[in-house]
């Protein structure tokens, strides 16, 4: 079949978003479909080299970066950026906390400029006059960002583009996002307009559907659910040398989406050996046997993840959302440290689903519960769980499900 694919992101970009995106592209091609990509053009971003399109998929790129991305895609390129170096002219003795506060409403005014799209209300001004004239089987838009399914819509109401079927793929929920950044009723009815011109929804979390049956019931109907592709195969992650276990967290942290802490204190007092690598690398003291990195790019980070055998998961605080490292760890044939935070409820439905395949080592977020999970992963203790790799989540399993189900 012809799959138009959408996304208004870079895709070569190194974002775990991205990684789930190059994922299903794969599963696509893999699976013997023909495919078609309208994405963001990559100019103005850090391209990571590894993060590779498949030369058989047919790509389309649109140029839409907003004056304000610019901004901040220098300053992620170690430049200064316009903005902090206009403040800091202005008054070299404000301190560091009134510089960042008053960087904050400056961003904040400047992004409300753009609407409730953000930024990315740039991208889908222009990439909405793409053209193409063939017809496909299905077009498949996915966030993040949101505007991926924006962009859809008015391309397919323009008759810019032509498709059997449409089927949205929600990574995350905008309204009810783990970080809780963008809890506003303006932001809920726009997700409910869009949801509302989809012909079928897909999330990647049991928790996440039913939240948004609930918060959206007049496209209940329409919601299903499948758990995100993994994203590259289990060799990648070979087993570690002799010498005792080495712990591995890699993801981002941000304390009002995960909490970490209870890990790094456990990690303390069991005395492990730990990588941690991601956002912000500014929360824990690295020690002697536990050493914090900032986010790596994906050739940095692969050494690491070679030499550890021990994968460290961790669930969201809130909201359902199931962080996607866990179907790549499911791939590999080390042991999974399984730590579940959120609701009773919410623990329970993923201790439900995930316990069934034997492959987990489940415990609390908590310090006694992590450290006890520990002791049992280094004395051998860790009962019938099976450290092979599993098949459920392969990109073409995964991929012909959302077909299936988006007919």
């Amino acid at each position: 079949m012809k799959i138009l694919v959408i996304n208004g992101d870079c895709i070569q970009t190194n974002t775990s978003a991205n990684l789930c995106h190059l994922a299903y592209l794969r599963g696509l091609l893999a699976a013997g479909h023909q495919v078609t990509v309208l994405s963001a053009d990559g100019r103005d971003y850090t391209i990571d080299p590894a993060m590779t399109i498949p030369e058989q998929v047919k790509q389309y790129t649109v140029y839409g970066v907003s004056f304000y991305e610019k901004l901040s895609l220098r300053k992620r390129k170690n430049e200064n950026s316009a903005l902090t170096s206009g403040l800091k002219k202005v008054d070299t003795s404000v301190s560091s906390g009134s510089v960042h506060t008053a960087v904050t409403k400056i961003k904040s005014a400047i992004l409300s400029l753009y609407g409730v799209h953000g930024i990315y209300a740039t991208f889908v001004r222009k990439a909405q006059k793409f053209k193409l004239d063939e017809r496909f089987d299905y077009i498949i838009s996915i966030s993040t960002p949101v505007t991926s399914h924006l962009l859809t819509h008015n391309l397919l109401k323009a008759r810019h583009i032509k498709g059997a079927h449409w089927i949205q793929i929600w990574e995350d929920p905008w309204y009810s996002d783990a970080y809780g950044f963008n809890s506003k009723e303006k932001i809920r009815m726009e997700e409910k307009r869009l949801l509302s011109y989809a012909e079928k929804v897909c999330y990647v979390s049991p928790l996440t559907l039913e939240n948004q049956k609930c918060l959206f019931p007049e496209s209940a109907h329409k919601m299903f659910w499948q758990p995100l592709p993994f994203y590259y195969q289990s060799d990648t992650m070979s087993d570690s040398q002799q010498g005792g276990n080495r712990y591995g967290y890699f993801g981002d942290y941000v304390p009002v989406a995960r909490n970490l802490e209870p890990f790094y204190i456990a990690a303390k007092k069991t005395g492990i050996e730990v990588n941690i690598c991601g956002n912000p690398s500014n929360l824990f003291q690295s020690t002697e046997q536990i050493h914090i990195h900032p986010r790596l790019p994906l050739d940095e980070l692969k050494p690491i993840e070679n030499g550890t055998n021990v994968l460290v998961f961790l669930c969201n605080r809130k909201g359902g959302q199931i962080p996607g490292k866990i179907y790549q760890y499911s791939a590999t044939n080390k042991i999974i440290l399984f730590i579940m935070d959120g609701t009773e409820e919410e623990q329970r439905v993923l201790k439900d689903f995930f316990g069934k395949y034997n492959r987990y080592v489940f415990c609390q977020n908590t310090v006694d519960d992590i450290a006890k999970a520990i002791r049992k992963i280094e004395t051998d203790n860790i009962g019938d769980v099976q450290n092979v790799p599993l098949d459920e989540f392969n990109p073409v399993k995964t991929i012909t499900n959302i077909l299936e189900a988006g007919r």
